[in-house]
C-alpha cells in the first residue's frame, strides 16, 4: 500500500495597474512588446523600483491564508538563462518572503481539510514564448508582470483533493480582488509536485508537473502521475526526481527536465533593491483590503439564511453574486425566492445575452421588488419573467414595466368576475359538461379566461370564482 504527497505552487498575477519593478503597464492582450522599458528589459545601468501596492496585495493574499507575515521582507535574484527572460535572472524571494507557515480550511466533498502555506513570495514573471512552426516568437509584455507565489505543504493526497483546493483558492484571490484567476489567460497558474512511498516511510522522490492551465488537468495530471510511479514502485524501479510536462493530448505526463534544486539558481541578495519595511500604514491597509472569506460567508449564508449547501455554493462562487443576494434580502425577498431566481431565469438570461450580473440592468432591489410583487399577488410568476426580460432590454424598475406594459395582476373578484361570466356564456356547453361531473373540463375554461384576461387574472382568484359560479 503507496501513500501519495501532493503539494502545489500557485503563481498570480496580482491585479496592480504597473508592473513590479517599473512603470509599464501590466496589462493582458496589448500589441506585442509595446508595453516594456530599459528596466524590465535588462539594459546595463537601470534600477528597479518596487511596486508598492503590488507589494499590499501580497501581504493582503498573504494575510488571508493566515500566514506570519515578515516585518523585513528582502529580495533576491534567481539566476538561469532563457530566452523569456532577459536580464538572465528574475527579482524574486528566498530567504525572507512575505509570509511563511500559513493554512487555508478547504471543502472537500462534505469535510473540511486544513492545508497548511509553506510560504508566500512576491516576484516577477516571465515573458512569454509562442512556438510557431520551426521559430519561436517572443512577447516581453508580461516580463516583469507583478506575480505572487503561494507554496503548499504536501498535505493533499489525490488529484481531486488538488483540484478542490484550486477553486477554493481561486475564489479566495477573486475576494479579495488580487487576481481575476483566468488559468486560460495565464494569470493564474499551477505547478504540483507529486511524491508516494510505502506507507508511513515519509516522501519519495519529487516529481514536478507543468503545463497546468485548468483545475481539471491538475486533477488529472497527478491521479496519472500517482499511477505511474505506483507502477514504477510494483515493479521495483527507481523513480526520477524530474520536472514532466503534461501533454493535454495523450492524457500523460512526459519528461521536460532533471528537477532542479535552489542551488542551481544560485540565489543570492538583490543588490539594487533594499530590504522593504512595512509601515503601520502600510499593514493598516492590508487589513482594509480583507474580507469575510468564501467559506466562511457560504458557512454564514447556510445559517442566517436557511439555504442548504447547494444553494449557499451557488451563491457564495462569486464575491458580487453573494453580495447581490444579500442585498436583496435586506429589501425584504424571500432568501430562497432569490437564490431560485438568480440560479435559473436570470442565469439564463446573463448567458443568452453573454454578460455578468455585476454588468446587467438588474439591481437587486429591483429583484426584490419583482419577488415583492409575485408575493402581494400583483403579477404571477409568468408575467414576472417577462418583466425580467424588460428590465435587461430596457432598464426600468419593474413597477414602472408592470404599468407602462399593463401587466399588473387583476386580483379583484369583481373584475374577474365579470371575465368568468363571458366565458361560461361563450362555453356554455362546457360548464354544462363540468355541472355534469366532467371536472377536466374546468382547466379549459380556466385556460380562456387567462386568454380574455390577457394573462393578468390571478390563478387562485379565477379557480375560486369559476368553482363558486360554476359549482355553487
Amino acid at each position: 500500500m503507496y501513500q501519495s504527497f501532493i503539494g502545489l505552487e500557485i503563481h498570480i498575477h496580482l491585479t496592480a495597474e504597473t508592473k513590479a519593478f517599473c512603470g509599464c503597464k501590466a496589462h493582458f492582450g496589448d500589441e506585442e512588446n509595446t508595453n516594456i522599458c530599459p528596466v524590465c528589459m535588462g539594459f546595463p545601468g537601470v534600477l528597479p523600483t518596487l511596486n508598492e501596492k503590488a507589494m499590499q496585495m501580497s501581504y493582503v493574499v498573504a494575510r488571508a491564508l493566515n500566514c506570519t507575515l515578515s516585518p523585513n521582507t528582502k529580495f533576491d535574484r534567481k539566476n538561469y538563462f532563457y530566452p523569456d527572460m532577459p536580464k538572465n535572472y528574475q527579482i524574486s524571494q528566498f530567504s525572507d518572503p512575505v509570509g511563511r507557515d500559513g493554512y487555508i480550511d478547504i471543502e472537500i466533498g462534505d469535510s473540511i481539510k486544513r492545508v497548511r502555506i509553506h510560504d508566500v513570495h512576491f516576484e516577477e514573471d516571465a515573458g512569454k514564448m509562442i512556438h510557431a512552426g520551426d521559430m519561436s516568437l517572443l512577447d516581453y509584455n508580461r516580463a516583469g508582470y507583478p506575480l505572487l507565489e503561494v507554496v503548499t505543504e504536501p498535505d493533499l493526497v489525490i488529484g481531486e483533493d488538488a483540484e478542490a483546493f484550486l477553486k477554493s483558492f481561486r475564489r479566495l484571490v477573486r475576494y479579495l480582488g488580487v487576481c481575476d484567476g483566468n488559468m486560460d489567460e495565464g494569470s493564474m497558474r499551477c505547478d504540483a509536485n507529486v511524491s508516494i512511498n510505502h506507507q508511513g516511510a515519509g516522501l519519495g522522490p519529487k516529481v514536478e508537473i507543468k503545463n497546468l492551465n485548468s483545475s481539471r488537468f491538475v486533477r488529472k495530471a497527478l491521479n496519472y502521475e500517482i499511477g505511474r510511479q505506483s507502477e514504477f514502485m510494483d515493479a521495483d524501479k527507481k523513480i526520477d526526481q524530474e520536472t514532466r510536462l503534461w501533454n493535454e493530448n495523450r492524457d500523460q505526463s512526459e519528461p521536460m527536465r532533471k528537477k532542479e534544486d535552489d542551488n542551481d539558481y544560485r540565489y543570492f541578495p538583490e543588490p539594487d533593491l533594499p530590504p522593504f519595511k512595512p509601515s503601520a500604514e502600510f499593514l493598516k491597509n492590508v487589513e482594509n483590503g480583507l474580507c469575510e472569506l468564501p467559506l466562511v460567508r457560504k458557512q454564514r449564508l447556510m445559517k442566517s439564511y436557511g439555504l442548504n449547501s447547494d444553494q449557499a455554493e451557488y451563491i457564495h462562487e462569486e464575491k458580487f453574486v453573494a453580495d447581490f443576494f444579500e442585498q436583496a434580502v435586506f429589501n425584504g425577498a424571500d432568501a430562497v425566492q432569490v437564490y431560485s431566481w438568480l440560479s435559473s431565469d436570470v442565469k439564463k438570461l446573463l448567458n443568452r445575452k453573454g454578460i455578468s450580473l455585476e454588468n446587467s440592468p438588474l439591481s437587486a432591489e429591483r429583484l426584490a421588488k419583482l419577488i415583492d410583487m409575485i408575493a402581494d399577488d400583483q403579477i404571477s410568476g409568468k408575467i414576472a419573467k417577462k418583466v425580467l426580460d424588460y428590465i435587461f432590454d430596457e432598464d426600468q424598475d419593474p413597477e414602472t414595466i408592470c404599468i407602462d406594459k399593463k401587466l399588473v395582476q387583476i386580483s379583484d373578484p369583481g373584475v374577474i368576475g365579470k371575465i368568468v361570466d363571458e366565458v361560461m356564456a361563450a362555453h356554455s356547453n362546457v360548464v354544462e359538461a363540468v355541472k355534469a361531473g366532467d371536472a377536466r373540463q374546468m382547466g379549459f375554461l380556466v385556460g380562456q379566461i387567462m386568454k380574455v384576461s390577457g394573462g393578468n387574472a390571478a390563478p387562485a382568484v379565477v379557480q375560486s370564482v369559476l368553482k363558486e359560479k360554476v359549482l355553487g
